[in-house]
């Protein structure tokens, strides 16, 4: 699933587990602290409907179309980087591990791009999983953040690439 809890989300839900505490607390019943009581109650029904929604629309972190490949690092409603498929050196199955802890290897995808001057990953790049096997890759991702089989995603990635690079000499 995509990391797609930001620091606002995360405030959010601090004040909904705060203004739930406060409401199994029993704070006096006067007309003030009862409204305010009543709107908390009512914004952790609408946060909390407004994450259900967003878990299960499960919006992607990775699009592929015949132009090239489009990468959401920073969730689904900013900005996607675009890869051209001339810029996708190798889509790879490689291994993953966490970028904080000395975690389990797993399985991952892995995609390495063609860098120079004028093309290169963003300096803001999230860095959750790191590639720790041998065939090289600039992102990877495991089985936890695709949601699938990363052997799966190799295979349709690498078509999607060779038909986009097809079609494109096709145009020349």
């Amino acid at each position: 699933m995509p990391s797609w809890i930001t620091l606002w989300a995360k405030v959010l839900l601090g004040l909904g587990a705060v203004s739930i505490a406060a409401w199994a607390w029993q704070i006096p019943r006067s007309w003030p602290a009862q409204t305010l009581l009543w709107a908390m109650l009512g914004f952790n029904a609408g946060l909390a409907l407004l994450l259900g929604v967003r878990a299960l629309v499960q919006l992607p972190i990775i699009e592929a179309s015949e132009l090239g490949i489009a990468i959401w690092f920073h969730g689904p409603y900013r900005r996607p980087f675009f890869a051209p498929w001339s810029r996708v050196r190798t889509i790879v199955l490689t291994q993953a591990r966490s970028a904080d802890a000395a975690s389990a290897l797993r399985d991952a995808l892995g995609i390495e791009l063609i860098q120079d001057n004028q093309f290169r990953l963003p300096a803001d790049l999230p860095r959750d999983e790191v590639a720790a096997g041998t065939e090289p890759a600039d992102l990877v991702w495991s089985r936890a953040r695709i949601r699938g089989n990363p052997r799966r995603w190799v295979e349709l990635l690498s078509r999607m690439q060779a038909a986009g690079t097809e079609s494109a000499t096709d145009r020349v």
